[in-house]
C-alpha cells in the first residue's frame, strides 16, 4: 500500500498524484477527494488505464468510480438536526454549523440534510455557517470566535468538518454557554471531548469496516472475490459517553 495524506492541498496537486498513479500502474485506488471537475476527470483517466477507484467517506458521483463506501451523509445531517432539536427544545438560540471545505461532497450533503430538517421543524432558528478552516484548530478557533462575537445567540454547534477542540476553546474564551454539540467520528480528540462531556454526541461509523469493504471492492474488480451486488451505506451510530465502542 502507498499513501498520500495532506491536510490542505490544491486540487491540481491531487490530480498530479492521480496521473502519476495512472502512469505507473496500480491494482486500485481508494480516494477521498473534493468533488471538482478536474478530479473527476483524473479518476476517468485512472479507470481508462484499468485501475479501479473506490471513493471513501465522500463521493464523486459523476466519476466512473467503481463504488462509494461510507455513510448516507444527508441522513447523518438530518440525524444531527434531530438530536440538537431535542436538546434545544423550544428555547432560544442559534446553531453554528462548521464546515472544513465546501468542495467535499460529504460535508455539503451533511449540511443540506441538517439545514432541511432544522428548517422543517424550526424555520425561525438561525443557522450560522463557518467554513474553509480545513478542520485545523489554528484557523477554526479564530473563525468561530468571530462568529460568536457577531451573533450572541449562538448556543449550539453541529461540527461537520472537525476542529472541535478549537471550537470549544472559542466558546470558553468568550464565556459562552454551549447547550448542544454534535460532531462526527470518534477520532482521538472527539473521544476525549466526549468522555469529558464537552460533546453531546458523536455520529460515528466503523472506519475499519469501511476500509475492509473498500479493499474487498477492489479485489472484486480483479475477480479475486465473488460479486455481492451494490454496497449499502454504512450504519450511522449515535455515540454518547455511555456507549463508546471498546478500544
Amino acid at each position: 500500500s502507498r499513501f498520500h495524506f495532506r491536510e490542505t492541498d490544491p486540487a491540481a496537486e491531487l490530480v498530479k498524484d492521480l496521473d502519476r498513479i495512472a502512469a505507473r500502474g496500480s491494482q486500485g485506488v481508494i480516494l477521498k477527494a473534493p468533488d471538482v471537475p478536474e478530479v473527476t476527470t483524473a479518476v476517468g483517466r485512472l479507470v481508462a488505464a484499468g485501475i479501479p477507484v473506490v471513493t471513501l467517506v465522500t463521493d464523486l458521483p459523476s466519476s466512473p468510480r467503481r463504488a462509494y463506501v461510507g455513510i448516507d451523509n444527508r441522513a447523518a445531517g438530518a440525524t444531527a438536526a434531530y438530536l440538537i432539536r431535542q436538546w434545544l427544545g423550544d428555547g432560544p438560540g442559534h446553531v453554528l454549523v462548521t464546515i472544513s471545505r465546501g468542495s467535499f461532497r460529504n460535508e455539503e450533503e451533511r449540511e443540506m440534510g441538517f439545514r432541511s430538517e432544522m428548517r422543517a421543524a424550526r424555520p425561525e432558528r438561525r443557522l450560522v455557517e463557518v467554513t474553509d478552516s480545513d478542520g485545523l484548530d489554528s484557523t477554526q478557533r479564530e473563525l468561530v470566535r468571530e462568529a460568536l462575537e457577531r451573533d450572541p445567540e449562538i448556543n449550539a454547534v453541529y461540527s461537520i468538518g472537525g476542529g472541535n477542540t478549537a471550537t470549544i476553546d472559542a466558546f470558553d474564551t468568550l464565556g459562552r454557554d454551549l447547550l448542544a454539540f454534535v460532531a462526527h467520528d470518534l477520532d482521538h480528540d472527539n473521544t476525549r471531548l466526549l468522555g469529558e462531556r464537552r460533546l453531546s454526541a458523536v455520529l460515528h461509523h466503523d472506519l475499519r469496516q469501511d476500509m475492509r469493504r473498500a479493499c474487498q471492492t477492489i479485489m472484486r474488480a480483479h475477480q479475486a472475490l465473488p460479486d455481492e451486488g451494490p454496497l449499502l451505506p454504512s450504519a450511522i451510530q449515535v455515540v454518547t459517553p455511555y456507549n463508546m465502542p471498546p478500544g
